[in-house]
């Protein structure tokens, strides 16, 4: 598996809460067999900050997923004034297989 760490800063609340709804859209897609999404995760770091979590199936799903429209979309909030940077490589991931102590509903 391969996880990419992407860390956003912009200018507003507004800005992160518009990047997050961007992003939610893309999700069916991303999660479609074949893209390679295992795990999205979105954690609050402040009013105008957010760290986005994804665990991918590979390198590769990453990599075509960049290539497909994930780029244009990072430069676009670069263009805006924002801050984006991502940290990634190979990893592990481990989790409950009781979900339903968490109150989490998978489609």
């Amino acid at each position: 598996m391969y996880a990419v760490i992407v860390k956003i800063k912009v200018q507003n609340k507004l800005a992160k809460n518009s990047i997050v709804l961007s992003l939610k859209q893309w999700s069916s897609y991303l999660f479609l067999s074949g893209n390679g999404l295992i795990l999205r995760c979105f954690m609050e770091r402040s009013e105008n900050e957010i760290d986005i979590f994804h665990v991918f199936e590979s390198k590769k799903s990453v990599e075509k997923t960049r290539k497909e429209n994930s780029n244009q979309f990072w430069n676009e909030i670069k263009e805006m004034g924002g801050q984006v940077t991502r940290t990634e490589g190979q990893c592990e991931v481990e989790m409950t297989s009781d979900f339903k102590d968490f109150g989490i509903n998978f489609k």
